[in-house]
């Protein structure tokens, strides 16, 4: 069994080094292939008489198309393959580099195929201006939060987080439980240049822009080792509080948990009831669903006070004010 194994692994390492060798021959051949293209262009405006207004909207055009080919490849094999090698989460830093190369390489070669000098790109006055100018605007802002997202590290690729944008404030049910946070939940996918890619708890994929997810509060549930669950409920002001607050105390013991339950409020016609649970479980849905689907049949079960009848505890101290 040991020996099908290290078989089965020689053959899958050789099949990463074939796709590799590939991947990389096939960029470099598209990296040629452009470059000759280039020349053709220009050797081509003599005979055919193209004008400069021709042939360098052509250039520019072809290092579009190049560079996108190169982008899909890298997309579609080179980083599957470096994730497979090193993990998902060393992956993210270094893919994030390389498109950011691109992305910059692929904007200075259009510009040096209008016939901008690289000289004059980076030290031009006018250049600082416009990416001043640019860095408030949509696709800059997401750019430079992305770079924030790789020096920081709030998270990484495959950690699960909650995040509040800060456009949306607290929200308070209809319900009387306690004030809601309307965070998103979800594992991290990717990181690229301008969004980051959450896998949600209700299915759909989410692109959130850096630039909002930046600003956002985020919680990483994976960082953390121990956190806080709260739970408040109402129960029917008929059941006898004395006997239901020891059964949930010794449920919560039974489930692993230390704390007691409390009274924090109540009404007419209720009560409500306080449960923190300490816990480690990424989930606030699954600590929630085992606690509660036990405290519902508990509290079916617990005896009920009769109108005009004494509960025992109030019984007792009765008694001790008459004597």
């Amino acid at each position: 069994m040991a020996h099908h194994n290290h078989n089965g692994e020689l053959k899958k390492n050789g099949e990463l080094k074939k796709l590799w060798r590939k991947t990389g021959i096939l960029i470099l051949v598209l990296f040629i292939i452009g470059v000759l293209l280039a020349v053709l262009v220009n050797i081509a405006k003599g005979p055919l008489h193209l004008s400069k207004s021709v042939s360098d909207p052509i250039k520019a055009l072809i290092v579009l198309l190049i560079g996108g080919a190169i982008s899909f490849l890298l997309e579609r094999y080179l980083f599957q393959l470096i994730s497979r090698t090193i993990g998902a989460k060393s992956t993210t830093s270094l893919r994030f580099i390389i498109r950011l190369f691109l992305f910059f390489a692929v904007i200075l070669a259009v510009l040096a195929a209008f016939g901008v000098g690289l000289s004059s790109v980076v030290f031009g006055g006018a250049f600082v201006t416009a990416v001043i100018g640019l860095a408030g605007q949509t696709l800059f802002s997401n750019l430079i939060a992305g770079i924030a997202l790789l020096i920081f590290h709030p998270f990484e690729v495959g950690d699960r987080i909650n995040f509040i944008a800060w456009q949306f404030p607290i929200l308070m049910p209809s319900f009387p439980h306690e004030s809601t946070k309307p965070s998103y939940s979800g594992n991290i996918v990717d990181i690229s240049l301008m969004y980051t890619t959450i896998l949600t708890d209700t299915g759909p994929v989410m692109a959130v822009p850096n630039g909002t997810i930046i600003q956002a509060l985020v919680e990483n549930v994976s960082q953390g080792k121990r956190r806080n669950v709260r739970m408040r409920f109402d129960v029917d002001i008929a059941v006898n509080p004395h006997e239901l607050m020891p059964r949930v105390q010794k449920l919560l013991q039974t489930l692993g948990y230390s704390v007691s339950p409390r009274i924090i409020d109540m009404t007419p016609t209720s009560y409500s009831l306080l449960i923190v649970a300490e816990t480690s479980s990424p989930s606030d849905d699954e600590v929630r669903d085992q606690i509660m689907s036990r405290l519902v049949p508990l509290v079916q079960a617990s005896p009920r006070v009769t109108p005009g009848q004494i509960p025992l505890a109030d019984a007792d101290l009765k008694s001790e004010d008459k004597s």
